[in-house]
């Protein structure tokens, strides 16, 4: 069940970066925090560098692809 929502929390950080409306993986952890998920898996998620580097690269790609 944690992993579950581990896994819910990862998602919604991707469809957040997706949007355009971020650039960095720190705005939409931030944003994920606002909509009330659970801190320690946000946390669980941040400590995940790879995660990270590529929610960070779709912030980037997101942004570009809306100019």
């Amino acid at each position: 069940m944690a992993d579950e929502r581990f896994i819910a929390v990862r998602d919604r950080a991707y469809d957040l970066a997706e949007t355009g409306h971020f650039k960095q993986w720190a705005h939409v952890a931030k944003a994920l925090r606002n909509e009330g998920y659970r801190a320690d898996l946000i946390d669980q998620l941040d400590r995940d560098k790879l995660a990270v580097m590529m929610i960070t690269r779709c912030c980037v790609q997101a942004i570009e692809r809306l100019r």
